[in-house]
């Protein structure tokens, strides 16, 4: 009998086999790409990883030190917040920790150089956070929507609420930018770039703060232009210490200096009794001078202000290093070629 057909399996097993292999091709390349695992499937490794890492150390903070849940509307408690946000900023950091040994990556790639703590851009961000809140405030008191009428604290309270407050926001610094523009920005720009990676992370930081009481949809714009900026800060300065800084003086400037709500947040322990009156669009409102249209234009000028100052990019992404590691490579073993070693 003929095999015209080609009935016989021995003859059709490699026709049969193609589209397998185009399968397998397809699914691969749906988990993999030029940096092995895709961005967005590391993000989301990441992202389960901190969920279970936080659940196990919410458990094991309330079992050492139990905190009460905090009475919507009650004034942030500083001691309270440190635990906290302390607790998260290290839940962020181990589940990263975990990823650089997963991606054999250098934690420190993640934006926060230890060696770098103390750098010039700490410096320069943390003077930067208060003297921009000052200009705001200024403005402010200029427009008549902000007064301050009095010390809240007095004797040896103002020196230990600036001090807990000053805890306090350095690792709400830490938190936020290492939570969305540490591991997450390096990650997501290796697979759709800096920029859109920027973007989105800055669009997380808004949905960060949805919950806040009081926050506005100027509020908001806000913080999606300072989330923005922030990222811009990363570009030019290589690493998350220039905004970590700004973010905590911003902060502590606004929440225990200048006394008014943060975001829609109030806290106990501030400096001043102050008065805050005016339409929203200019006082701000509940959302405190973050949602004020002078706080808008102090937003845009800074833009132009730190471009001015910082004129190159420093920032190194996944990309490039890998890129640099494939070049090394190559020039090694054309060198070996030309010495006719094998």
């Amino acid at each position: 009998m003929s095999n015209n057909g080609n009935l016989n399996p021995e003859f059709s097993t490699p026709n049969d086999a193609q589209p397998a292999a185009t399968q397998q091709s397809v699914i691969r390349k749906i988990f993999f790409g030029p940096n092995g695992l895709r961005a967005g499937w590391r993000f989301a490794i990441y992202v389960a990883l901190s969920f279970v890492l936080g659940y196990v150390f919410r458990y094991l903070r309330q079992a050492v030190y139990p905190l009460p849940k905090r009475v919507p509307g009650e004034g942030l408690e500083p001691v309270r917040e440190i635990i906290v946000r302390g607790s998260g900023f290290l839940v962020a950091a181990v589940a990263a920790w975990i990823m650089a040994r997963i991606e054999r990556e250098k934690w420190e790639h993640y934006g926060l150089p230890v060696r770098r703590v103390f750098s010039l851009d700490s410096f320069v961000g943390l003077v930067w956070g208060f003297v921009a809140l000052t200009f705001v405030m200024g403005g402010l008191w200029l427009a008549g929507a902000y007064r301050i009428e009095g010390l809240a604290l007095s004797g040896g309270a103002i020196w230990k609420f600036a001090a807990l407050w000053g805890v306090m926001f350095l690792i709400v610094g830490l938190l936020e930018e290492f939570t969305l523009r540490g591991y997450p920005l390096y990650t997501l720009a290796s697979g759709m770039g800096f920029w859109p990676a920027a973007i989105l992370t800055s669009g997380l930081f808004v949905a960060a703060h949805l919950g806040n009481p009081g926050e506005t949809w100027m509020g908001l714009t806000d913080v999606f232009l300072i989330g923005v900026f922030l990222c811009l800060t990363l570009w030019r300065t290589g690493d998350l210490w220039f905004a970590v800084m700004f973010h905590a003086s911003w902060d502590w400037g606004l929440t225990y200096f200048y006394s008014v709500p943060n975001s829609g947040a109030t806290a106990t322990g501030h400096l001043f009794n102050v008065q805050v009156q005016g339409p929203k669009w200019l006082s701000g409102g509940s959302a405190g001078p973050e949602g004020s249209i002078i706080n808008l234009f102090f937003d845009l000028l800074g833009f132009v202000v730190f471009l001015a100052f910082y004129r190159h990019r420093k920032w190194v992404g996944m990309n490039d290093r890998r890129k640099t590691v494939q070049t090394s490579a190559s020039v090694t073993l054309d060198a070996s070629a030309l010495t006719g070693n094998s």
